[in-house]
């Protein structure tokens, strides 16, 4: 299973829990109106009449219902937060499992690329004092002197160096991302050519790749020999390499 669909999963229980705890506070707001219904408005509770009992029964149940429906009611506020937020990571991120994960990235710093050009044509343009190079991009040179008046005065431009460097440093990252997803999809395509699995390195530490998921017998030796997960790959100590993982055990 991909983190995609693990994600995805993750979020159909969160709505799932939402939607159960939610009907659960409802149904404690309805007990509670129903009891409250049968009160008259106002209607005190008479000391030492014979409903006294009857009414301070009522009254806890009341409270009782409220109490669960508003704890219910926060139960579910919590987890459509929670599935919102995995909403919103499935819809901006580029996982590296992702079929067209390098696809996305390339597209991605496309966009980056763009729109670093493009800021650094706007401080040129400022700092030329270019109102018609401007104008050509829906830029009024008054209001971005204006605005760039506010800024610290040793770097007064419209898209500050702090601006550009954190593009340049995304665009970096999801470079590094391809040549990652590239090197993984390598290693997985010499395991499946070796018969299941390859391992590689030549100091006292190795990576081991499997051309698809081993058995649990297989995992849970390499987690015992301390082997870590990561890129694809588990990485450990050659001496403490579980004899099960030296075979494409799938």
């Amino acid at each position: 299973m991909s983190r995609r669909e693990r994600l995805k999963a993750k979020l159909e229980k969160r709505e799932l829990w939402a939607d159960k705890a939610k009907g659960r506070a409802d149904q404690h707001f309805a007990s509670a109106s129903r009891i409250a219904d049968n009160i008259p408005l106002g209607q005190p509770i008479l000391l030492g009449h014979h409903s006294e009992r009857h009414a301070r029964r009522d009254a806890e149940r009341i409270r009782s219902s409220m109490t669960h429906g508003v704890e219910e009611q926060r139960l579910a506020q919590h987890h459509a937060s929670c599935a919102a937020g995995l909403a919103d990571q499935l819809d901006r991120s580029v996982f590296s499992d992702d079929e067209n994960a390098i696809e996305q990235l390339e597209a991605r710093i496309a966009e980056n690329e763009a729109e670093r050009d493009r800021r650094k044509l706007i401080n040129r343009l400022f700092k030329k004092r270019d109102t018609e190079g401007l104008a050509k991009l829906g830029l009024n040179l008054e209001r971005l002197e204006a605005s760039v008046a506010q800024l610290p005065s040793f770097d007064q431009q419209p898209y500050p160096g702090y601006s550009l460097t954190n593009l340049g440093a995304r665009i970096r990252s999801d470079r590094k991302r391809i040549d990652e997803i590239r090197a993984r999809t390598a290693r997985a395509e010499r395991a499946n050519a070796g018969g299941g699995v390859v391992i590689e390195g030549t100091g006292e530490y190795v990576r081991v790749t499997f051309a698809e998921k081993p058995t649990r017998e297989v995992l849970d030796a390499l987690r015992a020999a301390g082997f870590s997960w990561g890129a694809g790959s588990w990485c450990g100590r050659r001496d403490r390499l579980p004899a099960e993982s030296r075979t494409a055990a799938i």
